[in-house]
């Protein structure tokens, strides 16, 4: 166990010496970095929401660089031999940062929950930090993912309300307005889902959405609240309608496939088995600029840290 802890530390070390040559003589930067982190899209149109949240980031931190990493190493390598375009993972966007001078970081979780894909970002930031000296950080702290506190859980609720009047048709990303009948159309969001004990966020939101709104559901793809439950919602509410939505950062491949897609066991198809006639709005929660603004106070929340 002891060879492998210092295994581990010594790859940590080449990974900020690597670099260039001249890393020990970087001079460090007065202004700080911030390093927003998602699991990632290979779907271009998709890639609008982190568009989004980039730009309003740089309009509410101006003085800061603002960096972007994929935690999905299967995404990157699809987008490098797709587009020839390279993008770094955590270790290596802070190792690239360091190299560059830049002391005062803060890395911003672009996930929903703290799951699995938050706390391998969480323990590569914990394991940097143990690096002292001319190689190491003055400040490296951690913004929070979507879901963490009462209030986010009430602001993204809020956030939601400007979708529930919109849809879209086919693939095309930009919405119509739309006005629901909450009586006639339920608006139903589909989260990730997780077996990792952060899906209760899901059961917590979905209790939210059901106190803030009439005929609002959430379910999962991959936990709980599951399909069948949102189902036996539906019919309890008696709404003829349903308004698919996506709970997820993006729009990528779930939502396209899983949630809006024509084969069978796709949400749309089943619901309209069920009887329900069936639109959606295809648009990821990062292109909803009070989404992207309930992120940009958790990196605040993370500058505060800073000593």
């Amino acid at each position: 166990m002891r060879r492998l802890q210092i295994g581990i530390a010594a790859m940590l070390a080449l990974a900020f010496i690597a670099p260039t040559n001249g890393a020990m003589d970087r001079p460090a930067k007065d202004e700080p970095a911030i390093l927003l982190v998602m699991f990632g899209t290979s779907y271009p149109e998709a890639q609008a929401a982190y568009e989004n949240i980039e730009r309003i980031y740089k309009m509410e931190f101006p003085d800061a660089k603002v960096q972007i990493a994929f935690t999905s190493d299967y995404i990157r390598r699809k987008i490098q031999q797709r587009d020839n375009i390279s993008i770094d993972n955590p270790l290596t966007a802070l190792s690239r940062l360091n190299d560059e001078g830049y002391v005062n970081v803060v890395v911003q979780s672009l996930h929903v929950i703290p799951g699995e894909e938050f706390h391998d970002m969480a323990n590569i930031v914990d394991s940097i930090k143990g690096i002292e000296g001319k190689f190491g950080f003055k400040n490296l702290t951690i913004g929070m993912p979507l879901l963490m506190s009462n209030d986010d859980y009430r602001n993204v609720s809020a956030a939601l309300t400007s979708q529930f009047d919109e849809c879209t048709t086919g693939t095309n990303r930009t919405p119509q307005k739309s006005p629901r009948d909450a009586d006639e159309t339920a608006v139903v969001f589909m989260g990730h889902g997780t077996e990792h004990p952060a899906n209760s966020a899901y059961c917590q939101m979905a209790n939210i959405l059901a106190e803030d709104h009439k005929n609002v559901f959430m379910g999962t793809v991959e936990g709980y609240p599951t399909f069948e439950d949102v189902l036996e919602d539906l019919k309890e509410a008696k709404a003829k309608n349903v308004r698919l939505m996506p709970f997820m950062i993006v729009a990528g491949d779930h939502a396209l496939n899983d949630l809006t897609g024509n084969e069978s066991d796709s949400w749309k198809s089943m619901f309209e088995k069920e009887g329900f006639y069936v639109d959606f709005n295809l648009k990821g929660m990062g292109e909803n600029d009070g989404i992207a603004e309930i992120f940009v106070q958790h990196t605040k929340e993370a500058f505060k840290e800073f000593r």
